[in-house]
């Protein structure tokens, strides 16, 4: 290869390497936009994001080889998320709105930028190389969003029912 082709590559490289940064300011801009706003809780629809992510999650991860490593490290950041989830979920507000009486959520900002960070996390894996271990690595951290997502909705369903249960 002459070194014309090889500047090509490379600037190639470079820009889309800006745009996966670009896309994740503008997710890191929506995500905190939309969870400090407070919301209603839907106990009903609280299932179908983390099945979405675990559907997306589980596509991503099929393409790679499945070793006895790649599991155990798919668990450990699945526990790890759980914890994540359970600690996001702890710093909510939760209350009930006075004049409607609904159930109204109010996520936190050191949430919210625990999730960025793992966002971040995740796209620098995928930059650094192709070996197998930061391929194994980048799709472990898959698990850590869908871990902390589905916990989070997990204890935010018990919290609103021992919530309503209290009758406060």
């Amino acid at each position: 290869m002459n070194s014309a082709t090889l500047n090509v590559d490379q600037r190639t490289r470079e820009e889309g390497e800006e745009k996966n940064m670009m896309n994740i300011v503008i997710v890191a801009v929506i995500v905190l936009l939309l969870s400090l706003r407070e919301k209603e809780v839907k106990t009903s629809r609280l299932w179908v994001l983390p099945a979405i992510i675990a559907y997306w999650v589980l596509s991503s991860v099929v393409n790679t080889p499945l070793t006895v490593g790649n599991i155990l490290l798919y668990i450990v950041f699945l526990i790890i998320g759980c914890g994540i989830g359970a600690w996001r979920v702890h710093l909510e507000q939760l209350r009930i709105h006075p004049t409607t009486g609904k159930m109204m959520s109010k996520g936190s900002l050191a949430s919210s930028m625990l999730l960025i960070a793992v966002m971040v996390l995740r796209q620098l894996a995928s930059q650094w190389d192709v070996h197998h271990t930061v391929v194994s690595l980048s799709n472990a951290l898959l698990f850590l969003p869908l871990g902390s997502i589905a916990a989070r909705r997990y204890f935010l369903y018990a919290k609103v029912q021992r919530f309503q249960g209290r009758g406060v």
